[in-house]
């Protein structure tokens, strides 16, 4: 009989341990899932009412709270989206710096002096150093020797119009040349009066 008594009080201090101890794992549990909860939803927005309801969502429901945050919080954190904005502007920077063929706008390296898709020319050589130089240069930055500018064509007026208009035009010439008129239309000489008058006589 004392055997039984002591083996049920035993038994009943044992599961009271058991009991406490799964009561503080869980209540340990719980917290940190508030905690970290908290700081997660901190460093993904700044939206104060995003706070309060990821919190409250953990609080009530627990494990199954934290298991519904988790599929509904941001995908980035707020340093990943700056990161990330960052690398697009970047990107955008040098996409603008990078030179463009005036003529298909593709892009084209500096030390490019044709356009490799258009055949355009982007630079001719320096005659002393033989280095690319940009159309509106006036000295080659890299030897100092000054650009000679070559003489423009004349362009014709039937390939360039516009051009042809703003060349000075000639002035003609009056023609020396003096007109004829038919042999039908010649008048004829006036008869001399004294030649009449004897061969009438």
């Amino acid at each position: 009989m004392t055997l039984a008594i002591w083996d049920d009080g035993v038994w009943q201090d044992a599961a009271l341990i058991a009991a406490i101890v799964l009561i503080a794992y869980v209540a340990v549990m719980w917290v940190a899932a508030l905690v970290w909860t908290y700081r997660d939803i901190q460093a993904r927005t700044r939206d104060v009412t995003a706070h309060m309801t990821a919190v409250a969502v953990v609080f009530l429901f627990n494990l199954p709270g934290l298991l519904l945050y988790l599929i509904l919080r941001p995908k980035e954190t707020l340093a990943e989206s700056y990161d990330r904005r960052l690398e697009a502007e970047a990107l955008l920077h040098e996409l603008r710096e990078q030179p463009t063929c005036p003529t298909c706008r593709r892009r084209v390296a500096e030390e490019f002096v044709a356009c490799p898709y258009c055949r355009a020319v982007l630079r001719t050589a320096c005659e002393a150093c033989g280095k690319g130089l940009a159309s509106g240069w006036v000295i080659c930055p890299f030897c100092g020797t000054e650009r000679t500018q070559p003489a423009a064509p004349r362009a014709s007026a039937a390939a360039d119009p516009a051009a042809a208009a703003d060349q000075p035009t000639r002035i003609r010439r009056a023609s020396t040349a003096t007109h004829t008129p038919p042999a039908s239309a010649r008048q004829q000489p006036p008869a001399d009066p004294a030649i009449d008058a004897g061969a009438g006589s």
